[in-house]
């Protein structure tokens, strides 16, 4: 009986949707304002009018490292459709670092410092990577607290914000 009930609460914990635990869903994406690794402001209330996904990572989380190539492949494919990317570091990376990432990954889409990790902590950021999904209007769609292993998981989180 308790390997069953041990069982179901972690079916529970896995399967619950997304976002639920963060009462994000549904409410306006908290604003930040945030430096590029090249030193551009990116303000995230500029964006409304653009589907937007944040994904909060960092230099050194081995998943985050492996979903960039997903998402750069969804920036080169959705940016003329007005989707944009922000990749939030959340591990204290410099700039510099930041910026050798981006280039030997490939990365493109912008990358944003966050040396006092002010962006985090409205989002109930606890575990690296994580996405949060911001509709045209500049409401949370989606909180996905795991990496996107692949462009078709990734397309499937993108239909909540892309059609709105």
């Amino acid at each position: 009986m308790v390997a069953v009930l041990g069982v179901l609460v972690a079916a529970y914990l896995v399967l619950r949707p997304a976002g639920s635990e963060s009462g994000l869903v549904g409410k306006p994406a908290p604003d930040f304002t945030l430096r590029t690794a090249s030193g551009a402001q990116v303000h995230l209330a500029t964006l409304r009018g653009h589907p937007v996904l944040l994904n909060f990572w960092g230099v050194s989380c081995p998943p985050c490292r492996h979903e960039v190539a997903v998402l750069q492949a969804a920036w080169t494919a959705d940016r003329s459709h007005g989707l944009v990317i922000l990749g939030v570091d959340e591990q204290v990376d410099d700039a510099q670092s930041i910026s050798a990432f981006a280039s030997e990954r490939g990365v493109t889409y912008p990358m944003l410092v966050d040396l006092k990790q002010v962006a985090a902590p409205p989002y109930g950021v606890k575990d690296l990577p994580q996405s949060v999904l911001v509709d045209a209007r500049g409401v949370v769609q989606k909180v996905v607290p795991a990496p996107f292993l692949d462009s078709a998981s990734l397309n499937k989180a993108l239909s909540s914000i892309m059609s709105t």
